[in-house]
């Protein structure tokens, strides 16, 4: 099966067709795994800030997030096929946030979520997100 995915939001403006095979949904699995790591692990780290190694704890999660960027970004290069110029593009053009709702989206897709069906659910968790993440820009 081909999917269809949309690159709008990570700056390309051509949409991509990926394989949903076993290969690239193991990938999808691994990344998902990762980012909710990291999720897990920032929020440890927020409940336990305050205590005398809170730098380290930083020095720990910049590694972790910066790991994650890189992981996160060869995972899209590699399962959409994208070249080092689209690569550059993608990274001029995103966030931290944008990266991590945009690869839930893949791998999303990846794993047979219909395109109507995760915009519908996007649309539901959407506000509550959005309001609480604007108040800081």
């Amino acid at each position: 099966m081909v999917v269809r995915l949309k690159t709008d939001k990570i700056g390309l403006k051509k949409p991509v067709n990926v394989h949903a095979n076993l290969t690239n949904v193991d990938k999808a699995d691994e990344m998902m795994i990762a980012l909710l790591s990291l999720n897990a692990a920032m929020e440890e780290a927020d409940q336990s800030t305050g205590s005398e190694d809170s730098m380290n704890q930083t020095l720990v999660m910049l590694k972790k997030e910066r790991d994650f960027v890189q992981k996160s970004l060869k995972f899209l290069q590699d399962v959409l096929k994208l070249s080092d110029k689209q690569l550059a593009v993608v990274k001029d053009h995103i966030d931290f946030k944008i990266l991590g709702e945009y690869l839930s989206y893949v791998c999303n897709r990846i794993k047979g979520v219909p395109e109507a069906a995760y915009e519908k659910e996007q649309a539901k968790a959407g506000p509550k997100g959005r309001s609480a993440s604007s108040d800081g820009q």
